[in-house]
């Protein structure tokens, strides 16, 4: 892992023995700048596609390693900028690591369709000690794997490991957040990608997927496209909505108000969300409420190639851009 603090954008990953030295660089400025305006973002360091995780891509026309891949997370890089001015204020390079569960079987299973394998960012949250929680996804014909990186400032390497105990085979974690009581809350898809998808809780020690978590979280009908869960400061949980027709609705997820009948919480329409006096076609990248219980979210809402950082009014749905924030997800420190 290399740090260098700088207002440039992000350079590339330098040698793995300067590690040490520079993590612990990090952590004794991350703790001085970090303010309750300080926005985090993540995006992986290398090409997003084709996978290029150490040796995982094996000789030419013979496919991927899929247990190497899995038990292999990509080089990373997370920012922070202020949220007010959109100066950055530090980048923090972090190298591909192994994880460490990996005699722990996953659930990939080869697929008809050939496709060149690619990594994709699709959760960034933080937990109550300050470490930052992303999920990594492999697509590929040889199954999809899902991998959490714990990233913590003031540790000398990430800590990763592989995600399993899916129900069916190239299930993927396509959104994770941690919760007030840093419980991890996912929304898993059955395909790669697509619905049907359901809630689930996982297990941070061991990577393992809960179904039966006894929090109540509702079901999802299978064509319901539910993303980018957050949560404010009162205890609501709230996530996206993508319509079959199009449009994107901020809804919110009820584990207080209970079914009688089934027991399970409810999805709550909540807003339209519209930019610019119009309904938002694409959805969202990322959602997440500051300390203020300010919702920002990350979106190409005008498909220019690159995410900007927009506020949401939780009660109008008016999505309002900000600035350019060239990351794959965003996050607050705790």
């Amino acid at each position: 892992m290399n740090l260098r603090i700088r207002r440039r954008r992000f350079g590339q990953l330098v040698v793995a023995t300067a590690a040490s030295t520079a993590i612990a660089n990090f952590a004794s400025k991350s703790i001085a700048q970090t303010s309750p305006s300080t926005i985090y973002g993540l995006t992986l360091s290398a090409n997003k596609a084709p996978l290029a995780v150490g040796n995982a891509i094996t000789a030419i026309g013979s496919g991927i390693d899929i247990t190497n891949v899995a038990n292999n997370t990509p080089g990373v890089v997370l920012v922070s900028s202020d949220v007010n001015t959109g100066n950055q204020i530090s980048t923090l390079q972090v190298a591909a690591t192994t994880v460490d569960n990996q005699n722990t079987p996953i659930e990939a299973a080869n697929k008809a369709i050939s496709r060149e394998p690619s990594e994709r960012l699709t959760a960034l949250s933080a937990l109550s000690n300050g470490t930052f929680v992303a999920v990594s996804v492999v697509n590929s014909n040889k199954g999809d794997v899902s991998r959490l990186i714990l990233i913590n400032p003031k540790s000398a390497t990430p800590i990763a490991r592989k995600i399993s105990g899916f129900k069916k085979s190239n299930s993927t974690v396509e959104s994770l957040l941690a919760a007030r009581d840093d419980t991890l809350i996912a929304v898993v898809s059955q395909n790669g990608g697509i619905p049907p998808f359901e809630l689930v809780t996982i297990d941070l020690k061991s990577g393992k997927v809960n179904y039966n978590n006894g929090l109540g979280l509702p079901d999802l009908l299978p064509n319901i496209r539910l993303s980018n869960l957050a949560q404010s400061s009162d205890g609501t949980f709230y996530a996206t909505f993508l319509e079959a027709q199009g449009g994107t609705s901020l809804v919110q997820i009820d584990l207080k108000n209970k079914s009688l009948i089934t027991g399970k919480g409810r999805i709550i329409n909540q807003q339209r969300l519209t930019l610019n006096g119009k309904p938002l076609a694409n959805d969202l990248k990322s959602l997440v409420f500051s300390s203020s219980d300010q919702l920002f979210a990350l979106a190409d809402a005008t498909y220019e190639g690159t995410n900007s950082l927009h506020t949401v009014n939780v009660k109008t749905g008016e999505v309002t851009l900000l600035r350019k924030f060239p990351v794959d997800k965003i996050a607050f420190a705790r």
